[in-house]
C-alpha cells in the first residue's frame, strides 16, 4: 500500500475535534482492510503532521496520551 493511500485513509478517520492518535490507528487499521503495520500508519500521522494536513497536541509516539485533528478551516 502506497503512502498516498494510507494518507487518505488517516484523514478520512480524522475530524476537527481532539482524536487519540491510538484511536486514528486503529480505526485506519480496520478501514484499510489489506494488512499494515499500525507502526507504518503511525509514521504517516507524523508525516501529516509535519506537512502541516493535521494538527497535534502531545508526544505523537505514546499513542495513547496524544491526540490530532485536521487543521482548523
Amino acid at each position: 500500500m502506497s503512502p498516498d493511500e494510507i494518507d487518505r485513509a488517516i484523514l478520512a478517520h480524522c475530524r476537527e475535534q481532539w482524536l487519540k492518535v491510538a484511536r486514528v490507528i486503529g480505526d485506519t487499521h480496520q478501514g484499510l482492510g489489506v494488512p499494515t503495520d499500525p507502526e507504518s500508519i503511525a509514521h504517516r500521522i507524523e508525516a501529516l503532521v509535519k506537512a502541516g494536513k493535521l494538527e497535534s497536541q502531545g508526544d505523537l509516539a505514546r499513542w495513547r496520551f496524544s491526540e490530532v485533528r485536521l487543521p482548523s478551516q
